[in-house]
């Protein structure tokens, strides 16, 4: 018998008995959180292994991701690199968490106010580049220029979705967009071209 697989044997069984204490550790350790008592009638279950960094004194849910890669060894075990990704959320404690009347969905309108909010902050009107915006996609229209201008598309067109209160004036600066060809009655009142930051018009012969 050579050497060299002695060395083999040997090494396989000792990663053989090291797999056994480790399984073994964790299993003692689950255990011993399993059986952590706060009073005569009062258990805390606590596991450090699954989910350690769950909150404590509420309700929650967590995800719990592992991958496991084997690595080529020769002899009678087995061997993996892994790594686990965890997320966990507090859940609600009681019924008055609850929003009345429920959210159902988000209109139009909400979003648009998001957007000229934050282009408020930059300084511009937040109305008036947003409907230059809008018109410009109309008149350079985005679908299928991939996903990202199909999101835009869908962002910028308020003829895609049902009719909705509040939204005559960007539905006006998207006809405006479609049937001039040119958005200069926009452009007097924003300096800033938001499809200018993320796109480029070319003309393909």
């Amino acid at each position: 018998m050579s050497n060299s697989y002695k060395y083999q044997q040997n090494t396989s069984l000792i990663m053989v008995r090291c797999t056994r204490i480790i399984a073994i550790y964790h299993i003692s350790v689950v255990l011993i959180s399993w059986l952590m008592v706060t009073s005569a009638q009062e258990y805390t279950f606590v596991n450090p292994v699954r989910f350690p960094y769950s909150p404590t004194g509420s309700p929650y849910v967590g995800t719990f991701v592992a991958v496991a890669m084997p690595i080529d060894i020769t002899g009678p075990a087995d061997l993996f690199f892994s790594f686990n990704i965890e997320a966990s959320y507090g859940l609600p404690e009681n019924q008055t968490e609850f929003q009345y009347p429920p959210l159902i969905t988000s209109t139009r309108r909400f979003l648009y106010n998001l957007l000229e909010s934050k282009i408020n902050e930059y300084g511009y009107q937040g109305k008036d580049c947003l409907q230059r915006a809008i018109c410009e996609a109309a008149e350079y229209t985005t679908l299928n220029s991939g996903v990202l201008g199909d999101i835009v598309h869908i962002i910028l067109t308020p003829s895609a979705s049902l009719k909705e209160k509040n939204i005559d004036d960007y539905i006006e600066s998207e006809e405006f967009g479609k049937k001039n060809g040119h958005c200069k009655k926009y452009k007097k009142n924003c300096p800033l071209s938001i499809l200018n930051l993320v796109s480029k018009v070319k003309n393909y012969i």
